[in-house]
């Protein structure tokens, strides 16, 4: 077992201990295994993915939130509840309400938690914060004034135990002790020396074997047509000078799987989890750098998303990588490679692409030491399991201290899903869409203890919200597109059910409008 020893400050007696797991574990497995609440950040490519996407892949995270040290971060109907585990409450203070900003509650609970060292070279998760930020979060960067509706805006869980698997080579159990509270790192040792690298259990590799049969229809939110109108809308405001760029997007309700229809109703709806099922079968079919599945509460979301939103190192660097541009991969090879050519010199699409570099740069200047924000690359297609799509990479510094938190709420949200200028978009994209988008259009990720932060971009995600017995009551995919002066409204209609392939076709059903 590796210690990393004591540290000076807030963190005083406070470490990590590490232990390497033999044989390697299957994190389908771990996950199938676990009742209660857990938050898993998948990484993979496809085959023959290109070089420059492969560093965005390397870690998984299996992290469990009913540690001893555990402590919840919701923000819900514009309320601040914050749920301490007695061992924590030396960090974070006893449990408590308010009406704050979210992202104020935020910036507090990062300023209070221990500041521990990254325990495995090259990766910045140190144990800490892990889970989500709804888009409707956006109201606190000047967006319409909407919260979710039926769940949380945010749900962070401080974690101290955790498994992390280097996909280059390794994987390790993480747990967190603390002098101050003998009993509880007790029981972080006792987990942590029995966490095991079981192989993979056979009903959960299965589950990835095969779509559902059939083509149950995933029933739009409005009609194609009002769609059309809404995108013709979009572009009639980028006429009177309103928007360069508006982000449209909608949802579509899910039916159930036949698999779930036919569960125990006796069985607990956590440990023989249906939702755990769909996102398997989802990444044996399209792996993504970003993918995730959370169970939080009433809360299932299973994501395939190959969007980064932001990579903040402990150092202070930052990393943003907006996508704008997609095309659906065809299964001939030569029309495949004429489809990834055309999005390489499409002037729409490069627009679109460039809009929100332009975008992002000046979110990242609020917070970043002025010079020090620059474009790495930009417009560059790479290819996954399902689409073509053009990515752009921004970096920039901070100085030394700002606040992770700051530094999120300045981008919040994703230009990628905003449009340009950010305020005015969001603006006229609510007033169209009529809707809350929830975790949708969000970011899912950690803040690390490390002051490491890494967010994806939530989309090609499906979000189930159940009842106390695991009942659906709802369960919805968002999908859209970027708006400007020269789309079409059939063409981003047509890129709406493109996008939502991959997700509903892992769970048997279609877009239907």
């Amino acid at each position: 077992m590796d210690d990393l020893g004591d540290l000076t400050g807030p963190s005083a007696g406070a470490r990590i201990e590490v232990r390497r797991l033999d044989p390697v574990p299957d994190l389908g497995t771990m996950a199938a295994r676990t009742g209660g609440d857990l938050v898993w950040l998948d990484s993979a490519l496809p085959d023959g993915a290109p070089d420059t996407a492969r560093p965005r892949a390397r870690w998984s995270v299996l992290a469990w939130t009913d540690g001893p040290f555990r402590a919840r971060f919701r923000h819900q109907d514009r309320r601040a509840s914050v749920d301490v585990a007695t061992p924590a409450t030396r960090w974070f203070g006893p449990s408590s309400t308010d009406d704050r900003p979210a992202f104020a509650v935020l910036a507090e609970l990062l300023n209070r938690t221990p500041q521990l060292p990254e325990p495995i070279a090259g990766c910045g998760f140190a144990l800490g914060w892990i889970g989500f930020l709804g888009y409707e979060l956006g109201r606190e960067s000047g967006g319409p004034d909407r919260t979710a509706d039926g769940h949380a805006d945010a749900d962070l869980r401080f974690v101290d135990r955790a498994v992390v698997v280097d996909h280059t080579g390794g994987v390790w159990a993480l747990t967190l002790v603390a002098d101050s509270e003998p009993a509880a790192s007790a029981q972080n040792r006792v987990w942590l020396e029995t966490v095991t690298g079981a192989p993979s259990r056979a009903d959960v590799a299965d589950a990835a074997k095969g779509l559902p049969a059939g083509g149950s229809a995933a029933t739009g939110r409005e009609s194609r047509a009002d769609y059309e109108r809404a995108v013709d809308a979009c572009r009639a405001e980028i006429r009177e000078g309103n928007a360069f760029q508006v982000c449209l997007t909608t949802s579509f309700s899910v039916p159930r799987a036949d698999r779930e229809a036919r569960a125990d109703p006796g069985a607990d709806p956590q440990l023989d989890d249906p939702h755990l099922s769909d996102y398997l079968r989802m990444r044996a079919s399209d792996p993504v750098p970003f993918g995730a599945y959370l169970r939080l509460g009433p809360l299932r979301v299973a994501s395939r998303s190959p969007e980064r939103f932001l990579r903040i190192d402990a150092d202070g660097s930052v990393l943003a990588e907006p996508i704008k541009g997609t095309r659906r991969r065809l299964a001939d090879a030569a029309a495949d490679a004429a489809v990834r050519d055309d999005l390489a010199v499409s002037a729409k699409d490069r627009a679109e692409n460039v809009m929100i570099v332009d975008l992002l740069r000046n979110d990242l200047l609020r917070t970043a030491i002025p010079g020090s924000v620059h474009v790495e690359r930009l417009c560059e297609v790479e290819t996954y399991a399902s689409v073509h799509q053009m990515v752009s990479t921004i970096g920039a510094v901070l100085p030394t201290g700002t606040s992770r938190a700051d530094v999120v709420l300045a981008a919040f949200p994703p230009g990628s899903m905003t449009g340009a200028p950010k305020i005015s978009a969001m603006v006229i994209a609510d007033r169209l869409e009529g809707a809350p988008r929830g975790v949708y259009s969000g970011v899912i990720g950690y803040f690390s203890a490390s002051g490491a932060v890494d967010l994806s971009v939530v989309i090609r995600t499906l979000v189930t919200v159940v009842d106390a017995s695991g009942r659906v009551r709802s369960r919805t995919l968002g999908a859209g597109g970027a708006v400007t002066w020269s789309s079409v409204a059939a063409d981003e209609a047509d890129e709406v059910v493109t996008k939502t392939r991959s997700v509903l076709g892992s769970v048997g059903a279609a877009a239907h409008w």
